[in-house]
């Protein structure tokens, strides 16, 4: 039998993950969050569950960091990281699968990947070093797409692995 993953062994699986607290997020005549907490414990599944306009989705574009919230704390790891960048979202480990395809059809799986976080030698993309990236971390994730293939050229089952 494999040994776990180095990042699962001595895991303390009673110390949340995330922790959000008081989050709080509006929008002009729209209140899309308000005092909303949320703890997530290792190796637990949860589901946000609302209607359209619930702020669901806001929610968790607070917590990838795509959106700033007014009001409130966000714990990652046990460490403050309110406020933060997609970047840094990203470097820690958490990210949001968005319903709708957030992909650019004529552009290949590895430059969608690498958006916003490109890899560039002399001003441009270094197409190669973010093809062998995009090779590894679908070698490691199972995420099983050509980096080298247009998104446009995917079917939804890949272009939702992207």
């Amino acid at each position: 039998m494999a040994a776990p993953a180095p990042d699962l062994v001595d895991r303390d699986t009673d110390a949340p993950e995330v922790v959000l607290s008081g989050i709080g997020k509006r929008f002009p005549g729209v209140i899309a969050n308000h005092d909303v907490d949320l703890t997530i414990r290792p190796a637990t599944v949860h589901a946000l569950v609302g209607e359209n306009g619930a702020g669901k989705s806001t929610l968790m574009r607070v917590l990838s960091g795509m959106y700033a919230a007014e009001s409130g704390r966000m714990e990652v790891n046990g460490r403050d990281v309110t406020g933060w960048s997609t970047a840094d979202a990203i470097d820690a480990g958490v990210g949001m699968v968005h319903q709708h395809f957030m992909l650019v059809p004529t552009l290949t799986v590895a430059e969608n990947v690498m958006l916003g976080r490109e890899l560039t030698k002399g001003g441009q993309l270094d197409r190669t070093r973010a093809e062998r990236e995009v090779s590894e971390l679908s070698r490691t994730t199972g995420l099983a797409v050509r980096p080298e293939h247009k998104v446009s050229d995917l079917s939804v089952g890949e272009a939702q692995r992207v």
